[in-house]
C-alpha cells in the first residue's frame, strides 16, 4: 500500500492511498467469499464457491464493489496509524479508480489554537441589590397565585380572569390559520396575549362579542405574522374577578408550611432573591468572559469539522422534536425551510461551538486546570440530588457507566475551576 500526503489549508490533509496488485487480489478473494455467503450459488454450500464461479454468478462489478467496501475502511485505518496522523473528523473520500483501487481521503486535523493575552481578560462585577419593592413583588405574586375567583357581570378590567372564544380573518374575510381558539384562558394585564388584543377586552362583559383589527408587531416571534393585519371576532364566555388572600399569619403558614411572621417571610424572600441575583450575575460574568475569549481566539477551523458539527446540531433538533411528538418533516414544513436552509442557518453556530471548545482546551492547558476523582464524584452527587432520594444511587451508577456523560461532568468541573481562576 502506497500512501502520499498533501497538507491543505485550515488544518486539513489529503491522503492518496494506492493498493498493490497483491493487496487488491487479496481483497477480491475476501469479497468473493463474502458474496458466496450471501448469494445462493447452485451446487455449493454458502461460502465455499470458488472465485471464478462467484464471478460467473454475480459479475465482476459486484465483486469490485464488495472489495471496495472491505478495503476502504481497513486501508484508511492502516494509513492513519502508519503515518501517525491525529485526525479529528470522518474522511471525505474520493475514489480515483476502482481497479486498480486508488482513492483520496481529506481529513481534518486538530488545528493550532491560541487565545491572545487571555490573562488580561477582566470582567467587572455589577453590584446588585434587592430592594423592598422586589420583596413586595414576590409577595404580591404569591397572593395572586393563591387567589380565588368569583364570577362577575361587570365590564372586565385588569386582573380579571377571562375565558374567550376568538377567530381571525384576513382583510378578505378568509380565516387565518393559527388565529382561532375556544375557551381560551387569559388574565387581563399579564400580556399572555398581545397587549393590543388584551386592551380590546377591557370593558367587555360576559356574553359580549366584539370585532376589531389587530396589526401584529414587526418583532413577533412567528415571522409569517409580522406586520400582518388580522380581524378578530372575540366573545367573552366566562369572567371572574381575583380575590387575593389577606396577608396574615394563616396565609404565611399556608405558603411556607411553617409558622412565621411577615418580617421573617420577607427576610427569607430577600435572602432567596439575593442568592438568585448572585447566580445571575455570575452567569453574566461567565458569558462575558466567554465572549472575550472568543474575540481573542485565533484558529482556522476545517470546513469538515463545521459540517460535522452542523450534523450534530440537526440531530439535536430532531431529538427535541421527537420528544414533543413532532417529525423533522413537519418542522421543515412549518418553518418553510429546506434542510439546506437549516444547514446554512446553523453553520455560524457550529463554527462558534467548535471555536469555544478549542479555546477552552487551550485555556485548560495554559492555566493547568485539572480535576481529581473526588471533585468529579462531588459534582456527580450534586447532579444526582435532582432525583428522588430513593433513586439517587441508581442515577449515579448509571452516570458512571456512561463514558460520554462522565466526560461531560469532568469538563463541567474543569470549566467551573477555570471560571473561578479567571474571574476570581
Amino acid at each position: 500500500m502506497k500512501v502520499t500526503k498533501e497538507d491543505l489549508k485550515k488544518s486539513q490533509i489529503k491522503l492518496r492511498i494506492e493498493l498493490s496488485p497483491e493487496e487488491i487480489e487479496g481483497y477480491k478473494q475476501k469479497a468473493a467469499k463474502r458474496l458466496s455467503e450471501q448469494v445462493k450459488i447452485p451446487g455449493f454450500r454458502p461460502g465455499t464457491a470458488p472465485y471464478d464461479v462467484v464471478k460467473l454468478n454475480v459479475g465482476e462489478p459486484a465483486i469490485v464493489r464488495q472489495m471496495i467496501d472491505l478495503a476502504l475502511p481497513e486501508t484508511y485505518s492502516k494509513a492513519i496509524l502508519q503515518e501517525k496522523i491525529p485526525v479529528v473528523s470522518r474522511p471525505q473520500v474520493d475514489i480515483i479508480t476502482e481497479d486498480p483501487f486508488v482513492y483520496e481521503a481529506i481529513v481534518a486535523l486538530l488545528p493550532d489554537v491560541k487565545v491572545k493575552d487571555h490573562k488580561d481578560i477582566k470582567v467587572a462585577k455589577e453590584l446588585l441589590t434587592v430592594e423592598d419593592k422586589d420583596v413586595d413583588a414576590v409577595i404580591d405574586n404569591l397572593q395572586k397565585y393563591y387567589a380565588t375567583y368569583t364570577p362577575i357581570d361587570r365590564p372586565a378590567k385588569k386582573g380579571d380572569k377571562l375565558e374567550i372564544d376568538f377567530s381571525g380573518t384576513d382583510e378578505s374575510g378568509v380565516p387565518v390559520e393559527g388565529t382561532a381558539s375556544k375557551n381560551h384562558p387569559v388574565i387581563l394585564g399579564e400580556n399572555t396575549l398581545l397587549p393590543d388584543f388584551e386592551k380590546n377586552l377591557e370593558g367587555m362583559k360576559i356574553g359580549e362579542t366584539k370585532t376589531f383589527a389587530l396589526t401584529f408587531p414587526m418583532d413577533y416571534h412567528a415571522e409569517n405574522f409580522r406586520g400582518k393585519v388580522v380581524n378578530f371576532e372575540t366573545t367573552i364566555v366566562k369572567a371572574e374577578q381575583a380575590d387575593a388572600p389577606e396577608l396574615n399569619d394563616e396565609f404565611i403558614e399556608k405558603v411556607t408550611g411553617e409558622k412565621k411572621t411577615l418580617a421573617e417571610l420577607k427576610a427569607e424572600i430577600r435572602k432567596n432573591l439575593e442568592e438568585q441575583k448572585k447566580n445571575e450575575e455570575r452567569m453574566r460574568q461567565e458569558d462575558k468572559m466567554l465572549e472575550a475569549v472568543l474575540e481573542r481566539t485565533e484558529v482556522e477551523i476545517s470546513d469538515i469539522l463545521i459540517d460535522e458539527e452542523v450534523e450534530y446540531i440537526l440531530e439535536d433538533i430532531k431529538a427535541d422534536l421527537a420528544e414533543k411528538g413532532l417529525t423533522y418533516e413537519q418542522y421543515l414544513k412549518v418553518s418553510k425551510k429546506s434542510e439546506a436552509d437549516l444547514i446554512k442557518d446553523h453553520k455560524k453556530e457550529a463554527e462558534k461551538r467548535i471555536k469555544i471548545r478549542l479555546a477552552l482546551q487551550f485555556l485548560f492547558t495554559e492555566e493547568k486546570i485539572e480535576v481529581t476523582d473526588d471533585e468529579v464524584e462531588a459534582e456527580l452527587t450534586t447532579l444526582a440530588q435532582s432525583y428522588p432520594p430513593s433513586d439517587q444511587e441508581k442515577a449515579k451508577s448509571e452516570y458512571r457507566g456512561n463514558h460520554n456523560m462522565m466526560m461531560r461532568i469532568k469538563n463541567r468541573v474543569m470549566l467551573k475551576k477555570l471560571f473561578d481562576k479567571m474571574l476570581g
